[in-house]
């Protein structure tokens, strides 16, 4: 079997992954901080209910926007209250057994932006609740809880059967979530299921994790491929006319996730499972 193609079905995170979140959800404050600014909460009192400005997020009411600063920076923004400042976000991630392929794992990939991803929601106290397709539970995250908890509970998943991120999108709750990450390979997904999890107001970030074997296939005298969900083999010789034909088929695939969330304003990306999460966290929620 291809090298890049082992199976590397459970998550360790590494000794230093706590001390590189910390510097990930630092320079994120920096950048949120620089970016949006703090509007004119320094001008109010404790008792005041405002605190603040966020971008207007497509489907909201019109009545939320603040015309004076549309006027000014002919960009729209809508003045956040204390009760909107905390909001809700959901991290559904695949962990069917198609994920335990590549060095490193793509479940282990999707751990660490998932940790990552929960330490950055509590620097902007949000609750984050984490899913995964094997369970029938979740993990939730307080907005004074730390990402420790959650490595700790990802750690205990491998990638196993075949229950992928489409009956995840059946099972989670996700009622109040305003944004929603679903992290996996979407091999069990069409762009078509999304419109389960859709509202106005709601966020959507995807995050396609593939490995470096399936992203660019080594040319190969002979390669046995065993399908991880069912356990089948197959064995065959992969020269380049069968690379060409493979890379023409996920390039289609891939171009057609990519029209979709750009015609319905979703941030998606697809990245190897070799990709530092810092790279792809910050991809996501600069483009969110």
């Amino acid at each position: 079997m291809e090298p890049g193609l082992l199976p590397s079905p459970g998550v360790r995170f590494g000794s230093d992954y706590l001390r590189r979140v910390g510097g990930l959800v630092g320079r994120m404050a920096g950048i949120a901080e620089r970016r949006e600014g703090r509007g004119r909460a320094a001008l109010y009192g404790a008792g005041e209910e405002f605190v603040g400005y966020r971008a207007y997020r497509p489907g909201e009411s019109l009545a939320a926007l603040d015309w004076n600063l549309l006027a000014r920076l002919d960009r729209p923004f809508v003045r956040v209250a204390k009760r909107e400042a905390s909001e809700c976000w959901a991290i559904l991630i695949d962990t069917s057994a198609s994920m335990g392929v590549g060095v490193p794992g793509k479940l282990q990939c999707a751990a660490e932006l998932a940790a990552a991803l929960c330490a950055t929601g509590s620097r902007a106290s949000a609750e984050v609740n984490l899913w995964t397709s094997g369970d029938s539970d979740r993990l939730r995250l307080g907005r004074s809880d730390g990402v420790a908890s959650a490595m700790a509970w990802l750690e205990n998943k491998r990638a196993s059967g075949e229950v992928g991120l489409d009956a995840l999108l059946s099972k989670a709750r996700l009622a109040g979530s305003g944004r929603v990450f679903l992290i996996g390979d979407f091999f069990d997904l069409e762009p078509t299921s999304l419109a389960r999890i859709q509202r106005p107001g709601r966020e959507l970030c995807l995050i396609r994790v593939l490995a470096k074997s399936e992203l660019v296939p080594a040319l190969c005298e002979s390669v046995e491929l065993v399908d991880p969900e069912s356990g089948d083999k197959t064995r065959l010789r992969i020269d380049a006319n069968l690379q060409s034909d493979y890379e023409l088929e996920l390039s289609k695939d891939l171009e057609r996730w990519r029209t979709f969330t750009a015609r319905h304003r979703i941030a998606s990306g697809c990245w190897s499972s070799e990709t530092p999460f810092e790279d792809i966290v910050r991809t996501m929620l600069s483009s969110a």
